[in-house]
């Protein structure tokens, strides 16, 4: 299993773990985001084929507090292939991601969680992530989410 930065040039292998095209224009602005600086994704890669990733924002989002330039990035997309889950991609995949914003500057990270979504906020919390803020809401993709942004420092 190898961890590293995603190719621009194969995102659409990304579709394997989270297919994009369900959204208009998702993949392109994902594409943009990436080769603009303003997402940064690693993936986890077995034999070639991608298993996980993690993204993050660096200089906007549209959830409350989650960006400060230079500062704090918004982790988000966390999604690994069900045949590889419990085997310690996920932690991988954000200690990666992390580690590698840390020697660039960037002092905090958050990261939003879905209320009803206990493994992945254990996740997290066993990763040393807080709860920022409590109770957020957001229309994603045509449904009304409830979630809790968490940080770590």
């Amino acid at each position: 299993m190898e961890i590293k930065l995603l190719p621009v040039q194969r995102l659409d292998e990304l579709n394997i773990i989270y297919d994009m095209t369900r959204f208009d224009n998702f993949q392109q602005i994902r594409e943009e985001n990436l080769r603009s600086g303003r997402e940064v994704c690693a993936v986890a890669e077995e034999k070639n084929v991608f298993v996980g990733e993690v993204s993050l924002m660096t200089q906007s989002a549209s959830v409350p507090s989650a960006v400060i330039p230079d500062r704090r990035n918004y982790l988000f997309g966390l999604r690994v292939l069900p045949d590889f889950q419990r085997q310690g991609i996920g932690t991988a995949l954000v200690k990666y991601i992390t580690s590698l914003r840390r020697e660039q500057g960037i002092k905090e990270f958050t990261i939003a969680v879905e209320k009803d979504n206990v493994d992945a906020r254990r996740l997290y919390e066993r990763l040393g992530f807080k709860t920022l803020l409590e109770n957020c809401t957001e229309m994603q993709f045509g449904r009304q989410c409830r979630f809790d942004v968490l940080i770590l420092k």
